[in-house]
């Protein structure tokens, strides 16, 4: 998902408001409207459900902390990716590890035989 929705933001304390699907046609002097997608609505909704104390909203400095995480992951992940262009070689299994493979099975299964008695 990466449709725009816009934030409407307490120009006082920059508490993220609610959030309009269109573009807003009048402008508030209470208010500022900034440009979101509905993933970074979903991501600001989960922080005030399951992280923050009851009562408390999201903040723009919340939505600029994740925006700044999400750009962060990004980068990272591609010089991991520009790093690695060739592929990846799995050592070959030896012996010893499928000698262990084969007791973890075993033990497994006794333990499943086990269980059902």
């Amino acid at each position: 998902m990466t449709e725009k929705i816009w934030l409407e933001v307490d120009k006082v304390n920059r508490a993220i408001m609610s959030y309009y699907l269109q573009p807003p046609t009048s402008f508030s002097s209470k208010f500022d409207y900034i440009e979101a997608t509905q993933d970074e609505l979903i991501f600001l909704n989960a922080l005030e459900e399951a992280v923050f104390a009851p009562g408390t909203v999201a903040t723009l400095e919340d939505l600029e902390a994740h925006r700044e995480r999400v750009r962060t992951a990004k980068a990272a992940r591609s010089n991991v990716s520009t790093k690695h262009s060739g592929p990846i070689n799995k050592p070959a299994p030896n012996a010893a590890t499928s000698e262990v493979k084969a007791a973890v099975l075993k033990q497994m299964r006794q333990h499943w035989a086990n269980k059902r008695k």
